[in-house]
């Protein structure tokens, strides 16, 4: 990485290399390279990287989508990446990467890292199938997935707005998967499904204070625990969910 041209010279063959096989091996190397905090900025920086990582997680080989995947994802825990990512096309390269066997995970993953800056947040909102993709991978995906969808439904909810809140608690199915993995999900995913129930909690009294607009929430447990303060919503559908003690 220290040697002049040296990170050009990788991404020209990941765009243009002749063979997949050269593209692939490209991808590999950024994927690994990028595991290095100090050098995900640079490589995000870098004309034409991410671009054609997500060029290779839409069009390549499986094991070129699960490199270029893996690399985007690495990039996306740098915040200052985020806008240069949206630039890109990355963020929609992982929406449509959600329902694709091998690289799902990784990909809702990203977006719920992404999702956290409020820049990311309002770019997902605006993509027609991100939350129908991460309902999705709650209702079919493994136990990571499931993790990683919840997780960027709720950090979708916390930095997207009202508007963005209103399109994932209206989403259909989404109460009975909540319900199915506070119950028989991961530790981490139950907390994850705790804390998004709950927003809907404080959506329903937010509503209720301010006029009324239906009343439709039955919680039971400790529904005080886990509180996240740094939520707020205006919109409420009526559901009915119990939020077991974890």
């Amino acid at each position: 990485m220290d040697e002049e041209g040296c990170l050009g010279s990788i991404v020209e063959v990941l765009r243009l290399g002749h063979t997949t096989e050269a593209r692939e091996n490209a991808a590999a190397t950024l994927f690994s390279l990028s595991a290095v905090h100090d050098y995900k900025k640079k490589i995000a920086d870098e004309e034409g990287a991410v671009e054609a990582l997500a060029r290779l997680l839409k069009q390549g080989t499986p094991r070129g989508k699960k490199d270029a995947v893996t690399a985007l994802f690495n990039l996306s825990t740098h915040t200052e990446n985020c806008v240069r990512m949206i630039e890109a096309g990355a963020l929609t390269a992982l929406v449509s990467a959600l329902g694709t066997e091998g690289v799902a995970e990784e990909a809702a993953g990203a977006l719920a890292l992404l999702v956290r800056q409020p820049s990311g947040a309002e770019a997902v909102g605006k993509e027609e199938m991100a939350v129908a993709g991460l309902i999705g991978m709650m209702r079919c995906g493994t136990a990571r997935g499931k993790e990683n969808a919840v997780a960027a439904l709720l950090e979708l909810c916390r930095s997207g707005g009202a508007a963005a809140t209103e399109r994932v608690i209206k989403a259909p199915a989404l109460a009975g998967l909540l319900q199915t993995l506070l119950f028989t999900g991961t530790k981490r995913a139950r907390r994850k499904a705790a804390s998004l129930a709950r927003v809907f909690q404080r959506c329903e009294n937010a509503s209720l204070h301010f006029g009324g607009l239906g009343v439709g929430y039955a919680f039971a447990g400790n529904s005080a625990a886990n509180r996240d303060s740094s939520f707020a919503g205006d919109v409420s559908v009526p559901m009915s969910i119990s939020v077991p003690v974890l």
